[in-house]
């Protein structure tokens, strides 16, 4: 399984300037994840879907009955990610690393 554990994202956009927390977890054999964007309320989502290619992990998940799909690009304890979002259109997150 990739990505395993806690990443974090630095973000600036016009929307709002701090962090992104994504908690990838192993649930017995699936994937669980967990979006934190401190002093943000995000609505629950469920995940639809979710796909290895190399070192990528695509997933595809519903909020608010919108499609939304967050690719994550790891490297050892770095990452980026790329989010697709209703009302928020394309994110590109770059600087991600992984909390010990």
């Amino acid at each position: 399984m990739l990505g395993i554990g806690t990443w974090e994202f630095p973000i600036n956009t016009m929307f709002y300037m701090g962090k992104v927390q994504i908690d990838i977890t192993d649930n017995n054999g699936e994937y669980g994840f967990a979006l934190r964007v401190p002093g943000q309320k995000l609505p629950p989502a469920e995940i639809r879907g979710v796909r290895e290619n190399d070192n990528t992990l695509h997933i595809a998940a519903r909020a608010m009955n919108k499609s939304i799909a967050l690719s994550i690009t790891f490297d050892g304890d770095r990452a980026s990610a790329i989010v697709k979002a209703p009302f928020v259109g394309m994110v590109k997150l770059n600087n991600g690393r992984k909390n010990a």
